[in-house]
């Protein structure tokens, strides 16, 4: 099957010692790990298709999400407890789930994370079919902007969380789960400066998902700092307004609207401004 690499649990990051006297004092130099491969089949990572091809996704029960925030109604889904799932096939029981992230890898790049400890504290599932979908159909079509948007083969959903609380994940398009650290990241993300931090907490709560720093992060959107910022080739102004109302620059945009507010846009682009003096290190 598939390999995962252990960069997901265990990130290498080496900071420089010499530093240019024209560089930022507290910029970082972040050298890329070689990749070292781990089995899918390590305690760490769970690869929904192998589970389902050994037919260990069979016993599903069927629950009712009043409000589904991926669909915007209400929906009926075939499922099977995360809890179970976790616990039955990673090494989440001997895992202090207080300082454990789980990490959603899906199809199309998208890597959102949450908490371990709060995901087992919810009515988590993985929805393995849709109860609503035509007879010979595995999931209902869903269409967003005239496009028709791949649910399968895996969608968490939750009972009982409001839609519009960003702590719990709704990943759909889901292929694999990871365990990792939960600070596994914050060496090499985490600025030291006061004036990026609430950038950052906004950065991983609404963007971390879809785009990566220094190759940290997802997939889905384009990579923010190297070897190129994006603040260093787009004009600053332009910018934020891209990313308060990204359907204003560009036609049939991925990147959806997060409604934020123009505070909390400053403090996104401040963050970026300040991970640009922070970049990976250059390969020779």
């Amino acid at each position: 099957m598939k390999k995962v690499l252990l960069g997901l649990l265990l990130p290498v990051i080496f900071l420089s010692c010499n530093q240019s006297e024209s560089s930022n004092t507290d910029s970082l130099h972040v050298a890329i790990p070689e990749p070292i491969l781990l089995s899918s089949t390590d305690s760490v990572s769970i690869d929904l298709q192998e589970l389902k091809e050994k037919g260990l996704l069979e016993k599903t029960q069927l629950v009712t999400i009043n409000e589904d925030p991926v669909y915007l109604k209400k929906k009926r889904f075939n499922v099977i407890s995360l809890k179970e799932i976790l616990e039955s096939y990673s090494s989440a029981k001997n895992q202090n789930a207080a300082e454990t992230k789980v990490v959603f890898e899906c199809e199309d790049g998208y890597k959102p994370e949450m908490s371990l400890d709060k995901l087992l504290a919810s009515k988590a599932y993985l929805a393995v079919s849709d109860a609503d979908a035509p007879k010979d159909k595995e999931w209902e079509i869903l269409m967003k902007n005239g496009q028709e948007v791949k649910i399968a083969p895996f969608y968490i959903v939750y009972e009982g969380v409001a839609p519009d609380d960003i702590s719990y994940k709704w990943p759909y398009n889901l292929v694999k789960i990871h365990l990792a650290p939960l600070h596994e990241n914050d060496a090499a993300l985490v600025p030291k400066a006061e004036s990026a931090k609430a950038g950052y907490q906004l950065f991983k709560s609404y963007c971390q998902t879809c785009h990566s720093i220094n190759n940290i992060g997802g997939k889905m959107g384009p990579e923010l700092n190297f070897p190129k910022s994006v603040t260093e080739y787009w004009k600053i102004e332009d910018l934020k307004a891209f990313i308060q109302s990204p359907e204003s620059y560009r036609n049939e945009v991925k990147m959806p609207n997060l409604n934020l507010k123009a505070k909390d846009v400053e403090e996104i682009v401040k963050y970026l401004e300040y991970m640009s003096k922070n970049k990976l290190e250059e390969e020779k």
